[in-house]
């Protein structure tokens, strides 16, 4: 190998690594981190930690319904308690505004399995139940997504958004 060749060889893999590390220290897109907040509050659902998801609820968080952060937390608890099992799978995630990166409107559609809805599917063909929910987020002191307010509906499978579809599709491909 030429001392040209060399060099050229040497500032190519430079480059590589550059980009490589710019790519891997970027930081992540707001998208990504209201995903994450999202995803995270259906693990600490699914582990049934109450005390644990009700961290990621701002202190005057408020539903459409008027129940404030311990209602919330109340009514959760009592869901968990009637259902064994609870699954959640976050779907399609739309964040419709996100203003000055400290405030986001989100919408975001979940699908909830328990029991042994969640492990018989295929066999019995039982379904989820689907929601779709409005989120108000703000961000926190330390600069993290909480729930300020939230708004949910039930909604039918054929209501779904079409990436909503899609993951469902990628989890059951039998639906």
């Amino acid at each position: 190998m030429t001392t040209g060749t060399r060099t050229a060889a040497v500032a190519f893999l430079a480059a590589v690594c550059v980009c490589l590390l710019a790519a891997a220290c970027s930081k992540p897109s707001e998208e990504s981190r209201i995903r994450a907040l999202l995803d995270e509050a259906a693990r600490r659902a699914e582990k049934r930690d109450v005390g644990a998801l009700m961290e990621l609820f701002l202190p005057e968080y408020a539903d459409v319904e008027g129940r404030d952060k311990a209602g919330t937390a109340r009514l959760i608890a009592d869901y968990l308690k009637r259902y064994r099992g609870v699954v959640v799978h976050v779907l399609g995630v739309h964040a419709e505004a996100i203003s000055g990166e400290i405030r986001a409107d989100v919408v975001c559609e979940v699908a909830l399995s328990h029991g042994a809805a969640e492990v018989l599917r295929k066999l019995i063909r039982v379904g989820s139940e689907y929601y779709r929910f409005r989120f108000e987020l703000h961000k926190d002191g330390a600069g993290e997504w909480r729930f300020l307010r939230a708004e949910w509906g039930s909604i039918g499978l054929p209501d779904l958004f079409p990436d909503s579809l899609d993951i469902l599709r990628k989890l059951f491909p039998d639906l």
